[in-house]
């Protein structure tokens, strides 16, 4: 199924510190693909989509030193609920222990707000 290929290599992505920073824009991309289709997905691959949103916000810095160097976080023009295209809004509020992860709805998608 195409849904559990795109979590399964967004996990993966993740995961991998390693590649390269066009494929890191790629992951962000997929994230938002699968953001389109989250309220679809079964309670398991929600858990398993967050889990990974988790593994993103805890290496938001590493992804973000990586990324910032072919993408300009601070003139993104993606939605505030696709907190993943604001990585350096992420890496600040985490730094200042000033943030809150919370969920959009009841089984909703992940949101992380700022402050």
């Amino acid at each position: 199924m195409v849904k559990q290929s795109d979590i399964q290599n967004y996990g993966a992505d993740v995961r991998d510190l390693d590649t390269s920073a066009f494929e890191m824009i790629e992951m962000l991309h997929l994230r938002s693909k699968i953001h389109q289709y989250f309220h679809e997905l079964s309670d398991d691959e929600k858990n398993e989509v967050t889990r990974y949103d988790l593994i993103l916000i805890s290496n938001a810095q590493a992804f973000y030193e990586k990324m910032k160097t072919i993408y300009d976080f601070h003139h993104s023009k993606q939605a505030e609920d696709e907190w993943w295209w604001h990585l350096q809004k992420i890496v600040q509020a985490f730094n200042a222990r000033n943030f809150t992860i919370s969920f959009g709805q009841l089984k909703g998608d992940l949101m992380v707000k700022t402050v």
